[in-house]
Formats: structure tokens, sequence, C-alpha cells
């Protein structure tokens, strides 16, 4: 069995080859926690309706590809909260749901490898390619740690956060670093995961089945500010730039749903544009977030504001670069294109996770949750 201690620098000497296989798919240090909360020991009564169906697929996923099941209760709840305003009904709700991709676990470790601690990944999901390609750079990791990802929204089942523990405490897990892969904590998804493990009252999305677990969970930061973070979108500006002096920068980002939430994250994502300030003399970086999943009226006064900035920078003859702070680069970057369009400007629609910073986050991350547990 490894310790604990032993796989903290055993992380650190692998965290340059696991940066090395990146690979383009489609960021950052964490501060551990101390010994981070732990989850409530909680009755699930509903794993049970998809704990029975768990046998893994060619590619080892569980769960993935089950459609979503709920019962009129959850349902109710979630058309309450106006997750989906487009819906009448509990069915078209269900439909919806169902073609937002699986929740479903991913293992990244052989099942025969023992150890007191392991590191549970939670993300919202990138697409297959992107999530086996992020999969396959952690391998490394997961030679030498008991790793799962967790990937989906929990908007209304947790089972496969709960297979990810399993999982991970079946390898001899005492201890659970777990890593939030969001580029915020003020947005919806975010919270429902803290729901899930206990660490707040109230549900987001629907109320799931809390996580049980015998084992220590320690909790990373999402990405946030890090200055990694602040490195990537400096690179991915660069990219594009051809005269500093003759552009202006636009970090744009999904943006939370509610006003608070979306202004604490331009105040992040204007902290990151200092980055880009202090790395070239560009006339003007600026932030901006769509709020993709607000009412129209607001995503379409969000996009109007951003239209309004290329239109400026023209007028004084400047070119104007678009970066954003997205994880992925799927329907996001294909919608601002859509509302961009017949504009002149420049854009890099890399996403955080193509960059060599994000596995240094994870890297590090676990690194140092698991270099703090005593």
């Amino acid at each position: 069995m490894t310790s604990v201690y032993m796989l903290a620098n055993r992380l650190t000497k692998i965290l340059t080859a696991c940066i090395a296989s990146v690979a383009l798919v489609a960021g950052c240090a964490t501060t551990p926690a101390d010994t981070g909360p732990v989850a409530k020991q909680v009755a699930a009564p509903s794993h049970g309706t998809h704990m029975q169906h768990t046998e893994p697929d060619d590619l080892g996923r569980l769960l993935y590809g089950m459609e979503h099941s709920a019962d009129k209760t959850m349902l109710d709840e979630i058309r309450v909260k106006g997750l989906f305003p487009g819906a009448s009904s509990n069915k078209q709700i269900l439909t919806m749901m169902n073609n937002m991709g699986s929740n479903y676990t991913w293992p990244a470790s052989d099942e025969r490898l023992r150890s007191d601690a392991g590191i549970l990944i939670l993300a919202h999901g990138f697409g297959d390619h992107g999530d086996q390609t992020l999969r396959n750079q952690m391998l490394s990791m997961g030679e030498d740690v008991p790793l799962s990802f967790a990937f989906g929204m929990s908007m209304m089942m947790s089972d496969h956060i709960q297979l990810g523990l399993d999982d991970l405490t079946e390898a001899g897990a005492a201890d659970i670093v777990i890593i939030p892969a969001v580029s915020t904590r003020h947005n919806t998804l975010k919270r429902q995961w803290d729901y899930v493990f206990s660490l707040r009252d109230e549900a987001e999305y629907a109320s799931v089945p809390r996580v049980s677990t015998d084992a220590r969970l320690h909790f990373a930061e999402p990405l946030e500010d890090h200055p990694l973070v602040g490195k990537i979108l400096v690179d991915y500006a660069a990219e594009i730039s051809k005269n500093p002096p003759r552009e202006e920068v636009i970090i744009v980002g999904h943006g939370p749903v509610d006003p608070g939430d979306n202004q604490q994250q331009l105040d992040i994502m204007d902290s990151l544009a200092d980055y880009i300030r202090e790395s070239a003399e560009y006339a003007e970086v600026h932030v901006a977030t769509l709020q993709d999943d607000a009412p129209v009226e607001v995503r379409r006064a969000n996009v109007k504001a951003l239209r309004t900035l290329i239109i400026d920078a023209r007028d004084v003859g400047r070119d104007t670069l678009v970066v954003t702070n997205l994880l992925g680069t799927r329907m996001v970057q294909s919608s601002l294109r859509r509302d961009l369009r017949g504009l002149g400007y420049r854009f890099n629609s890399k996403g955080l996770i193509q960059h060599d910073n994000f596995i240094e986050w994870i890297n590090a991350s676990a690194r140092e949750n698991l270099a703090a547990i005593k």
C-alpha cells in the first residue's frame, strides 16, 4: 500500500511528464484544505435506482449513456426553480435533461492499485472526445494513486459521484481529495456539488441523494483567478496578437445567471485581465460574460454590449482579440461566433483544458492536498 507522503512526492515527479503529454481537446495550484470538510453520513435511498446498473462499458465508464430518471417530486422541483424556462411539462424537462448528456463515473486507475489516499475529479463534461483526452492525460497520476472522474451536471442524480467515491474507498482510500474542475465557485454547478457533499443545505437543482462515505474528504478550490489561469490567457491572446498597442483584448466568460454571482465572476475575470495587461502593451483589456443560461433578454443585452466594444475599437482603428476562460471548446464558442457574426475580430477559441497549465493545476491541487493530510 502506498502512503500519503510517498504519493505527494511521486506526484511531484510525474508532473512534468503529465504536462508534456497534453493534447488539444475541445488552469493553477490551489490552497489545500486543512483536513477538508467531511461529508456527512446521510441516507441515500434513491441511489439504488442507478446503482443496479453499474456494469462498465467497453471503455470502463459506469452509468454512461443511461437516461435520466426522476419522480414527479423531483421534476416539479426543477420546474418550480425555473431551470428550464422553455419547458412547460415534466415530460419536456426530462427530454431536455436527456439531451444534456450522461452523468457517469470513469475510473482512471488499475483496479488492483491500492492506496490510503485517492483523488476524485468532478467535471461538467467536455464531450466524449474531451472527456477521454482529459482522462488520458491523467493516467500517469492514476498509476500512483487511485483516481476517478465523475462527469456530468448532477442536476437530477448523484450516483456517478457516489460510485466515484466507492471506487476509491474500495481501493483502500481513507482520504480522498475532491477536485472541482470549474472556472469559478460562483455558479450553480459548484453549489449543487456542495449540496451533494453536504456542504450547503439547499440544492441548486433537484434535491438529489447526498453522498455517503467513511473516507475523509479534502476539497480543492476551483480555478478562478490563479496565476496559472492568467498565464493561459496571456498565451492565448499572444497567439492571435500582431501589434499589441493597436489591439484591444476581450476575455469572454459563460457567466452565471444570478446578477450577484455574475458580478463576482466579472471581478475574478478582471483580476485575470491584469495578467494580460502586464504581459504586453495592449491598448485595452476588457471582460464580459454572456450569462449564457439567463433569460433571453439578459443574454441579448450582454451580446449587444460585447458587440459595442468591438465596434468602438474598430472606430478608433484598433483590432479586437477575443479569448475566453471557458474550460472546453464546445457549445459556447459556437454561440459566440454567431453572436459576433458580421464583425471584424480575431478569436482564439481554445479552452483552458487545452493548455499545459490545466494539467499542472490538477496535479498541484492533488499534490498539495495530499501533502496537507496528517
